[in-house]
This record gives C-alpha cells, structure tokens and sequence, in this order.
C-alpha cells in the first residue's frame, strides 16, 4: 500500500524560502567592502598646492603674517607645494633674514615665483631674501632681483647679510641648483647685493629657472625632486590629482597693506586730515568727521610702518592748518603762499627712502588739489552758509523756518530761499522737516527753537 504525505503547509514553505533569502543576503554583504574601502576605490584624496598670490607693495608685516599663516596651514594639512607669487620693491619693519630662515626650514616645499609675465616683476630687499631661500626659485623672462642692500627700507644703514649666507642653509632642487655654489654663483651672489640681475643671468649662473606662470611651473615640478628641512621629497603634481587652493589677504591685513604703499599711505593721512578740517566749519560732527578719523587713522598706521621723515610729515599738516586759517578770514595773501610752500616741500621729502619718493606729479597734483578744495570749494560753502549776500543776520530774529540737516545741536535751516547755519537751544535733536522760528543770533549762527 502507498502512504501518501500530507502538503506542507503554506507558512512553512515561506520560511524556507526566508531563510533561504536571509543566508543569501548575509553572504552578499559579507563580500561587499567597507565605507572606507569603497571611498578609497572610488576616489583619491588629492594633494594639495597652497599658492598665494601678492600683488605688489612692499613686504610688510601683514604681508609677513600672511606667509606664515600658508606655511603653518600647509604643514599641518600636509600640503604638497607651496608657492609664493610675488612682485616686491623691498621689505619695509620685517625681519628678512628670519623670514628666509622660516621658509628654507619648512617640511613642505616652497617655490618663489617671481611674476606675473608681463608686469616686470622684480625682488629687492626683503623680497630678494625670500626668493633666494626658497626651495624651488622661478621667475618669469622679465624679471629682475636684486638689490637686496637695503634688506630693510627703515634700516637703510643696517648691514644687510652676505647672500650667500642666506643660500647655504637653503636646501636645493637637484637639476635646478648645484649642490654646492659655483664660481658664477657665488659672482652673481655678491653681484646681488648692489645690482639687479635679470632673469637670463640668473639662470646661467644657476639661481633660478625661468617659468611663464604658475600653472606652467607646477607642470614643470611634477616629479622633480626637493630636498627640504624634512629630507627629500618627491613632488607629484598631476593635473588630475592635485587641488590647488588660493589665499589672499584679509580685509583688515589688506587695509594695513595699503597704507603701506607710499602713495596710497600719504594720500590717506591728506585727505583724511583734509576732511577733519572741513568738518570744523560745519556745524555738528558729520560723516565727513568720521570718515577723517578713519581715513587719517590708517595714514597714520602707514607713516608708523614706512620709514617717513617726521619734520616732512610736520610741514604736510602745517601747510593743511595754514589753508584752513586762511580759508576761516578770508585773507588769501601770504598765508596761502606760506601754506602752499610748507604743504608741498613735505609731500615732495615725505618718506626718507630714496625707492619710496613720490613722484613729482603726484606732489604737484595733491598740491593743486589742497589749494583748490581750501581756497575755492570750501569758501564758497562758507559763504553760502552764511546766507544771501547783503542779509543781516539779526534781521531773521522772529521768522519761520524749515530743518534742512538735524540740528543736534547744529546743522542748517532753510529760511526765505536760503540756507543757514543753526543750533537749537533744547536738548534734543531736530529732525529734517521740523518747522522752528529764529529767536536770536550769535555771530554768522542764528538760534532756533522748535
């Protein structure tokens, strides 16, 4: 006899079929990688160039703290370049050679490129130093360096190091720079000190190599080798494994470095203190106002950095005091003469520096221009704020007028078609568009109350 058996139940065939898919589940992801394997097998981590880019002005110290702060990023993050890209007359309240020295110790490498092309870019001083302590030196075909005597623009009789000194504790590119200096070497070095070489002679006499832009000079790099404080290091700078990363200056690093460019530092401190006279003949303290303060505060910072001839400085703000006393009575005689002479022998002997000295130009145009503004612009301000011509002032004692600017407490008040000085005798501010009534005068200013 045949014993048949009874069908499995549904329920239990779905667990086989589970279990089934569970074991095969299991199995899949024990051979599938990790997170970590998959993001290594799917992407490489690329190699970072940190390049800043200074465009011109003195080597100073925001300037300074700014290369510091890239070197110090770039060792921490373990970068694979770093590269200067500089203009530079000099170095002005920077220690050159401790910079050099930094930049020669750093375990990453450091090239100095000596552009854009195009610009005739150039290294004297403190920016000379650093380009010879760089572990890659590069510049574009019109580039110059040199001199480097003075190191320092404010230490102008400061011995300034043999450069060779500076080279011997720099590490070196093999194929770029000999091991030891050679005879033109150490000629073009000493040559260094009190001339400007140029990027040809440079180059035969083994100090540099001649790039077009920094683009080009990493193509050039990839696979050198550099030898660094940390011993050698063999660059790998594909185009499809590196990510090169800019740097610039901060807004308040910037603000410092433009005071410590020499026209733009004295133009500063004039037309800031320029605008502090202007707001004494105003009534209240204004925008104007603030604006001086600001403006002359950094052209003051600028005087403290660069190295300016403080008797020059005293002759500029002499001759701005003498315009404002003459433009105050009207006299416009000697006066004028004595503030046009002062204002202009301090612009033309400002800085004591013979590479700082304002040109001629700018001298004979700020001039003009304080002659202008103190003589014509701001007497005729004066007089209409003193109302029309042929108008007593006391003749207004009891007439109606409208605030023009806020009196707090003085400012101006519009009156029979013109404008005139007021100050208002409460304690708080008027606002423009209140209606107020002259209740007497004193001096040019007639007194108001709401």
């Amino acid at each position: 006899m045949v014993h048949l058996s009874a069908p499995r139940p549904l329920h239990a065939v779905l667990r086989v079929v589970a279990g089934t898919l569970v074991v095969l589940l299991a199995g899949a992801m024990l051979a599938l990688p990790s997170a970590d394997e998959a993001r290594a097998q799917t992407a490489v981590e690329p190699r970072r160039v940190e390049v800043l880019p200074l465009r011109g002005g003195l080597i100073d110290p925001p300037v300074r703290a700014q290369i510091e702060d890239v070197l110090d990023l770039a060792e921490r993050e373990g970068a694979e370049l770093v590269v200067l890209q500089f203009t530079s007359p000099g170095g002005v309240s920077v220690d050159a050679v401790e910079l050099a020295a930094r930049i020669a110790a750093s375990p990453i490498p450091v090239a100095a490129y000596l552009g854009p092309i195009g610009s005739g870019p150039a290294a004297g001083g403190a920016a000379g130093a650093i380009w010879l302590a760089a572990h890659v030196r590069a510049l574009a075909p019109d580039a110059t360096v040199g001199p480097l005597d003075p190191l320092d623009l404010r230490q102008l009789d400061a011995a300034t190091p043999d450069p060779a000194a500076i080279l011997a504790g720099t590490p070196r590119v093999p194929g770029a720079l000999d091991a030891a200096p050679s005879d033109a070497m150490r000629a073009a070095l000493v040559r260094l000190l009190d001339e400007r070489l140029d990027a040809d002679t440079l180059v035969a006499a083994g100090l540099g190599r001649i790039t077009t832009g920094v683009e080009p000079l990493l193509v050039e790099l990839d696979g050198a080798t550099v030898i660094t404080a940390a011993g050698e290091v063999v660059l790998r700078l594909r185009p499809d494994e590196v990510q090169v990363r800019f740097h610039s200056l901060g807004l308040f690093r910037r603000m410092l470095h433009a005071a410590a460019t020499a026209p733009f530092g004295y133009l500063l401190l004039i037309v800031g203190l320029g605008m502090l006279l202007f707001e004494v003949f105003q009534p209240g303290f204004g925008v104007a106002g603030l604006a001086g303060v600001l403006t002359a505060a950094v052209g003051i910072t600028g005087a403290f950095i660069l190295p300016v001839r403080w008797w020059a400085v005293a002759l500029v703000v002499l001759g701005l005091l003498l315009y404002a006393v003459d433009t105050a009575v009207a006299g416009f005689g000697p006066v004028t003469l004595a503030a046009t002479a002062s204002f202009a022998a301090g612009s033309w002997w400002f800085y004591a520096a013979p590479a700082l000295q304002l040109q001629w130009w700018l001298v004979l145009l700020s001039t003009l221009s304080a002659l202008i503004f103190f003589v014509l612009v701001l007497t005729v301000v004066l007089r209409a704020q003193a109302g029309p011509e042929g108008t007593v002032v006391e003749e207004l004692v009891g007439r109606v007028g409208v605030v023009r600017s806020t009196l707090n407490p003085e400012g101006h008040v519009f009156i029979d078609g013109a404008l005139w000085r007021a100050r208002h005798t409460g304690e708080e501010k008027m606002p423009v568009g209140t209606t107020v009534t002259v209740h007497g005068v004193d001096g040019p200013v007639i007194l108001v109350a709401g």
